[in-house]
């Protein structure tokens, strides 16, 4: 059984959320990111750096980018956030098993509508429902906030999270050639996906 607690403000601005979501054979946490985390995030994303090509930064960027202090700062910034919504999957043991991003923005009106998305489960956490439930409060988070579409990128080559994507009603609108540069010199192309929410 999920247990959720989700708490809105009245103006549906900022959006506090809290569950414990049963996977296939355990059971998480997942709730906000707040400033507290910031140590085992960075932990977190280091290790799913190491264990996939698939993501955006190359081992030890994440840890370079973002010290201590600078990404305890960032997720206090959007734990009161209106336009951005930053979930944690938490295991019993107080491991981070994955983390889900979503945001918009409103300084330019024409992209209003408009959220982008941004997923990672650990590897030894996959095959559990995660990565759906996250995306599932994602969605409805963007739809309280009157956002009528959600784009993401994926490599090409990512078939599992293609799927999930394509299941989650998804398509793909085009290519991006070239769009990564390995450390060995290799390229990798990118998927551009959008959903209507509407």
């Amino acid at each position: 059984a999920i247990l959720c607690h989700k708490i809105l403000r009245g103006d549906l601005k900022m959006a506090l959320y809290e569950e414990v979501f049963q996977g296939k054979d355990r059971s998480f946490h997942i709730r906000n990111a707040v400033g507290n985390d910031a140590e085992k995030l960075i932990q977190y994303m280091e290790h799913v750096n190491r264990e996939t090509t698939f993501l955006s930064m190359e081992p030890g960027e994440f840890q370079r980018i973002y010290s201590v202090e600078k990404e305890t700062a960032l997720l206090q910034e959007w734990t009161t956030s209106e336009t951005h919504l930053s979930l944690l999957a938490i295991t019993e043991q107080g491991e981070i098993a994955g983390s889900c991003n979503c945001f918009y923005s409103t300084e330019k009106a024409r992209y209003r509508h408009r959220a982008s998305l941004g997923i990672s489960v650990r590897r030894d956490y996959r095959r559990q429902g995660l990565g759906r439930r996250m995306m599932e409060i994602q969605e409805a988070w963007c739809r309280l906030q009157g956002i009528e579409k959600l784009c993401l990128e994926v490599d090409t080559s990512n078939t599992g999270a293609i799927g999930l994507y394509l299941s989650r009603g998804f398509v793909v609108e085009g290519t991006l050639r070239n769009e990564a540069k390995m450390q060995d010199g290799s390229y990798r192309d990118l998927y551009v996906m959008g959903k209507f929410l509407r």
